[in-house]
């Protein structure tokens, strides 16, 4: 009979309702993206069972328009406000704390989303100015990476941006990004029209 409820017992902790129970809980109290197979190894079950668990679960937030979603960033998965809510949540929020960064980084960051990996040299020839400062600020607040070494005179170090960029904008990879015109044939077009205004 004791085995018959401890069989019972397993049963129940393993049904849908229940890792959808869990699983919901683990996504909430995390800070970060959360890794299915981290979840798998914690509840004991397949990764796709997991992947299938949270399927369901994005399904009936939307479905049921909960003040929150489920979204896929940076390989895993993590909760956000439901963006219908911006507007509001936004009044509701009178004071933020924000990772404020400057000018420069955020057309740092720019060049190494779309051109990664590269070189400090790489960007500084883009920007027109040197970019150490910078780079050294964006690693301390961890939004980018060492990508490892070119083989090339000297061996400069090459970055990419981390996994946390990729969840502060709320994406699963850089092929999330909007498209942008190649650098370089921008610039040679705008370089011949400044050549042709001066004629």
């Amino acid at each position: 009979m004791e085995e018959s409820k401890k069989d019972k017992v397993l049963e129940w902790c393993k049904s849908e309702e229940w890792l959808k129970t869990c699983i919901e809980g683990i996504l909430f109290i995390s800070e970060k993206t959360v890794k299915a197979r981290d979840i798998s190894s914690v509840l004991g079950i397949p990764e796709k069972k997991v992947c299938k668990v949270i399927e369901t679960l994005e399904k009936e937030y939307i479905e049921e328009n909960r003040g929150f979603i489920i979204k896929r960033t940076a390989g895993g998965f993590r909760l956000y406000s439901n963006p219908s809510l911006n507007e509001i949540l936004s009044k509701f929020v009178k004071s933020n704390i924000h990772t404020y960064i400057s000018q420069a980084a955020l057309e740092t960051l720019a060049i190494i989303s779309y051109k990664q990996p590269v070189t400090r040299t790489q960007i500084a020839e883009i920007r027109g100015v040197r970019a150490d400062s910078v780079v050294l600020t964006l690693m301390d607040k961890g939004l980018i990476k060492e990508a490892g070494r070119l083989k090339e005179p000297g061996n400069p170090m090459t970055y990419r941006v981390s996994e946390k960029f990729l969840e502060i904008l709320g994406i699963n990879s850089l092929d999330e990004l909007p498209p942008l015109d190649d650098f370089e044939e921008s610039n040679e077009n705008n370089g011949g029209n400044e050549s042709n205004k001066n004629n």
